[in-house]
């Protein structure tokens, strides 16, 4: 009897340690998807990692606790391991912290608007195999925004878009021949005038960037960029047009002479370098800073879920409201901003400021993807 206990004990202690082992692995691989973000890279395997911070953060503290229960704190092999882990788990919590209503909102609020000033601007990724058009149309119905930036539409959407002609009397839309670039179509739906209307192809690829004057009733008028670039793709895709895309848009708003807005799927989500340099770049403000990650892709997903739909806009611009839609059939969720042009906001709100480099990398970046796609300029 005496020796069935033993073993049996035995057997446990070695189940224990195998346990913890795995557990310790795991954290160290959690460990290895936190620090390789950081490297300046192109690649989608790395820059994937990018979108999965808070997944990544939430796998770290459940590894941490199994850890520390499996007896971690008594071995000397595994102190490493959870030194490291908490150190990863710092800096994830370091780059979501802005994200957080710990922080004070980047973006002001501005809830008393002049209505002739004021823009509410919806944004929503239809996803071009869904077909689901009238849930879309009654949402725009209830929310009835002044512009409309639709993504990845196609001939059948633009189609169904002309039921909205009269809401939206001016519009512009890029709709890729034969669609064989899967899924970037664009429209530009506006309810007021707009003028300079511009579309281009960066880089002689097929993916639009729509760049339009909008003249609101108050005599302001207003630039908007609206951008959709191609994701990183497994094995074939990096984000090397993605980021340059991002940085040129950036460039576009820093030129301008008037208030800019820059509203689409970035494919990016907010705290990534490239946004990130985009905004500062741009003189842009992002009204998640402050405020919360509100994700929008993807919907069909209670796990892997990032904020990719995005509206930044300069500071002469204030948030009067912010907010992420219910789903209506595509795997992103719209997102709306009530914005104001006021030119007194600046004042009271801090776009993030350049840094040493920041155009340096831009060059850098728009070069990268010219090389890549053979062109020798950006439209």
């Amino acid at each position: 009897m005496m020796t069935g206990t033993k073993a049996d004990s035995g057997n446990s202690h070695s189940g224990w340690t195998v346990a913890l082992g795995f557990a310790a692995g795991l954290l160290l691989l959690a460990v290895a998807a936190s620090a390789l973000p950081l490297i300046e890279t192109n690649a989608w395997w790395v820059r994937y990692l990018d979108f999965l911070r808070v997944q990544v953060s939430s796998a770290l503290l459940v590894l941490l606790a199994a850890v520390i229960l499996l007896g971690g704190l008594r071995r000397p092999w595994t102190l490493g391991a959870l030194a490291l882990g908490g150190a990863a788990l710092g800096y994830q919590a370091y780059r979501l912290y802005p994200y957080t209503a710990l922080v004070a909102p980047m973006a002001v609020a501005a809830p008393d608007c002049a209505e002739d000033d004021r823009l509410n601007l919806l944004v929503a990724n239809v996803q071009q195999s869904n077909e689901k058009f009238e849930a879309l149309f009654r949402m725009v119905e209830e929310v009835d925004p002044d512009l409309f930036v639709v993504l990845e539409t196609d001939e059948a959407w633009d189609a169904a878009l002309a039921e909205m002609n009269q809401r939206f009397p001016h519009r512009t839309q890029y709709i890729p021949e034969g669609d064989a670039s899967g899924a970037f179509g664009m429209h530009l739906l506006s309810r007021h005038p707009l003028a300079a209307t511009d579309t281009l192809l960066y880089f002689g690829n097929d993916t639009p960037t729509i760049l339009a004057d909008v003249a609101l009733p108050g005599n302001a008028t207003v630039q908007i960029v609206a951008v959709h670039p191609r994701p990183p793709l497994y094995w074939s895709q990096p984000t090397t047009m993605r980021d340059a895309h991002l940085l040129t848009a950036a460039l576009a708003s820093r030129d301008s002479d008037m208030p800019t807005i820059v509203a689409g799927d970035l494919n990016a989500t907010p705290w990534e370098r490239t946004v990130r340099r985009a905004m500062r770049i741009g003189g842009l403000l992002d009204p998640r800073v402050g405020r919360g990650i509100y994700p929008t892709y993807d919907v069909k997903s209670w796990l892997m879920s990032w904020p990719l739909d995005q509206i930044l806009f300069q500071d002469g611009i204030a948030l009067v409201e912010w907010e992420v839609l219910p789903p209506f059939g595509s795997d992103h969720a719209p997102v709306l901003a009530g914005l104001c042009v006021d030119p007194g906001a600046a004042a009271r709100q801090s776009a993030p400021t350049l840094e040493a480099g920041d155009f340096e990398e831009a060059e850098l970046s728009i070069a990268a993807a010219r090389e890549m796609s053979g062109s020798s300029t950006t439209d």
